[in-house]
């Protein structure tokens, strides 16, 4: 025999099982569902919906290092802005791009309306306009305003919340108090003790309107970048994904469109500034060279006016080739050694080395361009790992120090390319020299004019280049925009993408549905009432004689048991059944029903094993020996003025007592009045002498005993019995009593006990109908 336990095994629950308990806590389980359901509803009715907005934009490569190879000179006054991708995404996540968006847009004022027992917002068409805010206060950041309308203005009124009332009242914190009686009028300055303000009306007030000033941008911005979401599309492609998230979905358009053009305006401002100093530079050289030129070209017609000379020779003419191209060689040379002078100190400061790349790229030192790569690829590292981790963090650690080390590698590497620029302006002066003995030996007429071509023509070459240098500036000026490009301008499908709406309805159903089976589930694994014929079977190895319904009714109806279809009286024909297997041949049967407490319908079995044993035939007769709270009578209609406690206690003899009920085979003993010792009287031998009587005229015998577990007069019956019932009822008999009966039958040695268990529930009148059990049992599992 199994041991009681109480908990479920929820593995081992079959479906029958589980449909059982389900049916029998179905409306605690719909309870939990609707309701469920219903938080959920209240949850997505005041949840604001979010829609997304999405732009796209292009990074373009730079083209002015396209299409101008080899100026060293632009790239000298670039500030170095060769950007990644990645380092555009963090440009456009900064406070300083942002704030110009917001100063585009009107993000520190947000309007609501009551509607349906919400606050919702109101972004177009809003009557009124809240002017140069100035919050004087900063506990009044975010708390909405009420605007009430009047006649002749409008009202102000400020809520304290319950929070803040309990902190006021524990804490003395102070309050936000508005004179909300005083009239304040549109157009007119306001001023309290929290804010300063002008409401400008633009259309007809109706209702009230509520306004939060959400504060400064840099406020704002703190909210306004957890809703802001900038990605590379594409590890391959420069493609910048921009979204936004609000609840306002043309706010959210509005603001990605500004922010995209607050990111490219501000990026041409850069640029712009940066080419205009290369233009104001070039004009500075451009007219200094100009004025050389011209008096070179001036000395050179004169002298040859004054002198009447001609043309060099041929050997002349080759010294003024090779001296103009080596002083022309000379000068980009000092303007490159000018660069690294400016590049020395910039690079020994350690300050975003990554950006020199341009200069180096003109300069033609691959080496040190590999060296900023290793090191553009350090500081990203060095970005990521400082998102995660403390200042203290070994990796960290790590890459700050192989990030110096770079550093010291490209300072040392731009001395070198110093140096190397210096000798070799040191060995094309040596050549230069050489020339210029050369010319020495020419006469002297011949070498002041060489002298005075070579002057001219490198200022000519000097003044061109500088005039090609400026061209190519201000065409990248006015090519400026095609840094970036808008592959896609904001948009949205008008669709939120929170809350799910459908989803959540659906998920808030089926979780409701779970917690309401697991509930089920507790509650029956919890229930230490017997539920079924399973728990008794579990419970105990004592043969299960009949499931029989219950029944609220305190008369016997015959014609109940005639209806062959009826389940309530196929169970008891079922019952009959098994009891006839235990029935001696040729004697009385003794049949004692008793129950472990009161209430389980021990006496309406009786009435109804009497009524039903005399439908076949059988002589029967009921007994009341339940003298405690005898009811038995009442089901039969008779008197209970004498019976068992009168014939006991010898004031009536057998005959006096047997009263007739109104069917033809059965007889009834009731228990009459109700004793003062039931006990004592019941141990006398008057019933020995009693039940020997019956058994020479009745083929049945049954009685109707006291509960089992409150007196000890059943024991004594039980003796009289060829089979002992007892009565469990469902969920109403605790499974304790099956484990207390097991004990009490080993305890006494006793035979011949079986179960009935008193099942569903019907009401007087209904004898079974829908009654889903099955019947005829037998004597055991």
């Amino acid at each position: 025999m199994e041991s009681p336990n109480h908990s479920i095994n929820v593995k081992e629950i079959d479906l029958k099982e589980l449909f059982k308990i389900i049916a029998k806590y179905k409306w605690s389980i719909l309870f939990i569902s609707f309701f469920t359901l219903l938080l959920a509803a209240f949850f997505l009715y005041f949840k604001a919906s979010v829609y997304n907005s999405t732009a796209v934009i292009e990074v373009k490569s730079d083209t002015k290092k396209g299409m101008f190879a080899g100026d060293f000179l632009g790239s000298a006054f670039s500030n170095f802005s060769n950007e990644k991708v990645d380092k555009e995404i963090e440009i456009l996540r900064t406070f300083h791009v942002n704030n110009l968006a917001l100063d585009k847009l009107n993000f520190q004022i947000r309007y609501y309306i009551d509607q349906g027992f919400k606050k919702i917002e109101i972004y177009d068409n809003v009557p009124i306009k809240i002017i140069k805010p100035i919050i004087i206060d900063k506990e009044f950041v975010g708390r909405p305003v009420k605007l009430i309308p009047q006649k002749n203005g409008f009202r102000l009124e400020v809520k304290n919340s319950v929070k803040e009332k309990l902190l006021h009242y524990f804490f003395n914190k102070k309050l936000i108090k508005l004179d909300d009686q005083k009239i304040y009028s549109y157009g007119k300055h306001i001023k309290t003790n929290y804010f300063e303000l002008l409401i400008e009306k633009k259309s007809s007030v109706e209702q009230p309107i509520y306004f939060i000033i959400k504060g400064t941008n840099r406020q704002i911005y703190q909210s306004i970048i957890k809703n802001l979401q900038i990605t590379q599309i594409n590890p391959a492609a420069p493609l910048i994904e921009i979204s936004y998230q609000d609840t306002i979905p043309k706010r959210a358009d509005a603001y990605v469109n500004a922010l995209i053009e607050s990111f490219i305006l501000q990026s041409i401002a850069e640029k712009s500034k940066r080419n205009d100093r290369i233009i104001n530079f070039i004009k500075n050289q451009l007219h200094n060279m100009k004025i050389k030129l011209d008096n070179s070209e001036k000395k050179l017609e004169e002298y040859r006016i004054k002198n009447q000379a001609i043309d060099p020779s041929l050997q002349a003419q080759t010294y003024i080739t090779e001296l103009s191209k080596i002083e022309i060689e000379l000068s980009k040379n000092k303007l490159k050694e000018k660069l690294l002078e400016n590049l020395l100190p910039y690079a020994e400061s350690s300050s975003n080395l990554d950006a020199i790349a341009p200069s180096l790229m003109e300069l033609n030192d691959k080496p040190t361009l590999e060296l900023i790569t290793r090191l553009q690829d350090a500081q990203i590292k060095e970005e990521g790992l400082k998102a995660e981790y403390s200042g203290k963090h070994p990796g960290l650690i790590a890459v700050r120090k192989q990030i110096q080390q770079i550093k010291s590698k490209i300072t040392l590497s731009i001395k070198n390319l110093k140096s190397n620029m210096v000798h070799r302006n040191q060995n094309l002066e040596k050549l230069k020299k050489s020339y210029e003995n050369h010319l020495k030996s020419l006469p002297t007429q011949e070498r002041t004019l060489i002298n005075l071509k070579r002057d001219y023509e490198v200022s000519s070459e000097t003044y061109k280049y500088l005039l090609k240098k400026k061209s190519e500036n201000e065409m990248i000026k006015v090519a400026i925009l095609s840094d970036y490009r808008i592959i896609d301008h904001a948009y949205n499908n008008g669709k939120p993408i929170s809350p799910k709406r459908l989803f959540t309805i659906v998920a808030a159903l089926l979780l409701g549905l779970i917690m309401g089976l697991i509930q089920a589930l507790l509650r029956n694994s919890l229930n230490d009432k017997i539920q079924n014929k399973e728990d008794i079977e579990n419970l105990t190895t004592l043969p299960i004689y009949g499931i029989l319904p219950t029944i609220k009714q305190k008369t016997i109806k015959l014609e109940v048991f005639k209806d062959t279809k009826s389940p309530f009286a196929e169970s008891y024909r079922s019952l009959r059944t098994n009891l006839q297997f235990s029935r001696k041949e040729n004697q009385a049967n003794v049949i004692l029903v008793t129950s472990t407490i009161a209430g389980e319908g021990k006496s309406t079995i009786v009435a109804n094993l009497g009524a039903i044993f005399q439908m076949a035939g059988y002589k029967s007769i009921v007994i009341n020996l339940d003298m405690r709270k005898p009811t038995l009578h009442h089901y039969f209609n008779v008197d209970n003025d004498s019976g068992m406690s009168t014939y006991l206690s010898a004031k009536n003899d057998i005959k006096e007592i047997i009263q007739s009920t109104p069917y033809k085979n059965l007889d009834v003993i009731a228990s009459g009045p109700i004793p003062p010792n039931p006990s004592e009287l019941i141990l006398t031998d008057k019933l020995d002498h009693l039940f020997n009587e019956l058994k020479k005229v009745y083929d049945y015998i049954f009685i109707d005993s006291a509960p089992l577990g409150l007196v000890t007069d059943t024991m004594h019956l039980m003796q009289y019995a060829n089979t002992s019932l007892i009565v469990f009822r469902e969920n109403y008999a605790k499974k304790s009593f099956v484990t207390d009966l097991n004990n009490l039958v080993k305890r006494h040695d006793l035979h011949h006990i079986g179960i009935v268990l008193n099942s569903v529930e019907l009401s007087s009148g209904s004898y079974g109908y829908g009654y889903g059990y099955g019947y005829g049992y037998g004597y055991g599992k």
